[in-house]
């Protein structure tokens, strides 16, 4: 079982999440900061070490052992989902009118608090989010919320003012380097201070992709031929290569850039491929339909241009 001492390069958090442990909790925590850096696991670490019967997460007392199973009933993580504010009579489970009736309003049932973690603060809807707003303005002595979400203004300024801001920041390679076991360089420097995408870099998919890359480079075919690939590459196809992992397709395609940016480095027309990856890069997420296939498109069209000009 982890505790905030084996939290590795984050030591505002770390420090910030010791003093709490050992003195009064805020109704509140937010904990914000780039993906794969620690919140969630940090968040249950926390969670754990102040259900623990002896405070230090000791993973042999009656409480450690729910929290371990998940059957701790004063542990109450919500799914990384949208959520509803429910139905006012009947209210589905994991939804705030569910949690402020069936188990806000009483007191915990084995300890002296009870914990409930939002992985994902930022999918709240509106109508939801205002009813919850009323507990965290005056939130019952037993109960403590603890909301992850990648960036603070994703949060409305009424929920961040009634908080204390837990700072996350992406971690420097040794420290990725001693969770994860990587010494390749290469990958320490794509990963970017973030676990996120590490299973994506063990993948077979990774090494396909910088391999065709790498082909596309050498040969005007073979650049064609990568244009190819990426267009019959579907969603359906790359979330194969990961059944736990849920990248998104835009994630896939937005690393597919990076890779790209990595192997034009050393390339004579390296400051020309990176203004065209960066232009790809910098459009790609923008929520206009069709838009994939004309950036690919004008991003291979102006790849062959500079990579193969003198050859034309």
């Amino acid at each position: 079982m982890k505790t905030l001492v084996d939290m590795k390069g984050q030591k505002i958090a770390g420090e910030m999440l010791s003093r709490y442990h050992s003195g009064n909790i805020p109704p509140l925590l937010i904990f914000h900061g780039p993906d794969g850096t620690g919140k969630w696991s940090a968040a249950e670490a926390f969670v754990h070490q102040n259900l623990c019967d002896v405070g230090t997460a000791c993973g042999s007392c009656p409480s450690c052992r729910k929290v371990m199973r998940g059957e701790h009933a004063d542990f109450i993580q919500f799914p990384e989902a949208k959520t509803a504010i429910g139905d006012e009579e009947d209210p589905a489970p994991f939804t705030i009118r569910w949690l402020l009736q069936t188990r806000i309003c009483f007191t915990p049932f084995d300890g002296e608090l009870r914990f409930v973690l939002f992985p994902r603060a930022d999918l709240i809807l509106n109508e939801a989010e205002t009813a919850l707003l009323k507990t965290l303005e005056e939130p019952p002595d037993h109960s403590r919320f603890i909301f992850i979400v990648s960036d603070l203004e994703l949060l409305k300024p009424t929920v961040q003012s009634r908080g204390i801001a837990i700072p996350f920041q992406r971690m420097p390679d040794i420290s990725v380097s001693e969770i994860t076991g990587e010494t390749n360089p290469e990958i320490l420097e794509l990963l970017g201070g973030s676990l996120h995408l590490y299973p994506f870099f063990q993948s077979s998919l990774y090494h396909e992709m910088k391999e065709k890359i790498q082909e596309g480079f050498s040969h005007p075919m073979s650049l064609l031929e990568l244009e190819k690939w990426l267009h019959s590459q579907d969603k359906k196809h790359f979330s194969e290569y990961f059944p736990e992992k849920d990248y998104s397709y835009d994630e896939i395609i937005d690393i597919f850039g990076m890779i790209l940016l990595k192997e034009s480095s050393t390339h004579p027309s390296r400051n020309e491929l990176n203004e065209i990856v960066f232009d790809f890069k910098k459009n790609l997420h923008r929520d206009v339909p069709g838009l994939f296939p004309y950036l690919t498109g004008r991003l291979f069209h102006n790849l062959m241009a500079v990579l193969f000009r003198s050859k034309n």
